[in-house]
């Protein structure tokens, strides 16, 4: 099982949020299976604008909702192919807002959290945001290397 697809070109990604094809948008955005909820970057840095955060927030939460009506936890899977230092510095607060918003609404829920894909960059980015995180929250995240064997 893949937990994501080859994502379609940015071409059609832009003509679906041109189009209002809602649901592909936001089931590319966030997507579950069982108790994963899977957040795509490829979809998200189109469409995630300050105008749209909090329907994606809200898209994000219901998913995770329906998750925890059906188990006791949930486990993320990220995929950040293509997120550049800009990508995080243009929507650093929308992450920080989601990160306090799950940890708030969700408290102990978190199973894991996967980061595939993550830039190199990335690791620095995540010693920085370790610091607005707890312990406990901070050892469920976990970056998925291509040395690391597939998790499922």
């Amino acid at each position: 099982m893949h937990l994501f697809s080859e994502p379609p070109s940015s071409e059609k990604i832009i003509t679906k949020i041109q189009g209002g094809e809602w649901n592909d948008i936001m089931n590319g955005i966030c997507n579950v299976k069982h108790n994963l909820v899977i957040l795509d970057n490829n979809y998200f840095k189109y469409f995630a604008s300050k105008e749209t955060y909090d329907i994606i927030l809200s898209h994000i939460t219901n998913n995770i909702d329906y998750i925890l009506s059906q188990y006791e936890g949930f486990i993320v899977h990220i995929n950040m192919k293509n997120v550049t230092l800009s990508d995080i510095d243009k929507h650093l607060k929308f992450i920080q807002t989601i990160s306090t918003r799950l940890k708030d609404k969700y408290p102990n829920k978190l199973t894991k959290c996967y980061i595939h894909n993550a830039p190199f960059v990335f690791s620095q980015i995540l010693n920085i945001i370790s610091l607005f995180i707890d312990k406990e929250t901070r050892e469920k995240i976990e970056v998925v290397t291509k040395d690391s064997k597939q998790i499922l």
